[in-house]
């Protein structure tokens, strides 16, 4: 019987204890995927808006100026909505930005 490549992930990052770094890869690995739907009318915004990294309820993310930082705050609870229906259940509660250069 053939078993899934991910769950021999899962099992040998709980056997060494990073399952929280993993499952922090998976959140930053699926904001990255609504980016482009969230953004639709601006096509640059996957380039300057990337996940920085997840911690206890909280994403952060990198933004290159403070206009790009305004966008994401005016889409700030779409952004928490979204992430929380594509994981299925309420894994982020906060989102911050943070400036930097590229």
């Amino acid at each position: 019987m053939f078993t899934p490549f991910q769950n021999y992930i899962t099992r040998a990052a709980n056997k060494y204890g990073i399952s929280k770094e993993l499952y922090a890869i998976k959140v930053c690995n699926n904001f990255r995927e609504i980016v482009p739907e969230m953004f639709e009318k601006i096509p640059q915004a996957k380039d300057h808006i990337t996940p920085a990294h997840y911690k206890n309820g909280t994403l952060t993310v990198n933004v290159p100026s403070p206009a790009w930082a305004q966008e994401v705050i005016m889409r700030k609870e779409k952004i928490i909505d979204e992430m929380n229906k594509k994981s299925g259940k309420k894994i982020i509660r906060n989102l911050f930005t943070q400036l930097r250069n590229y």
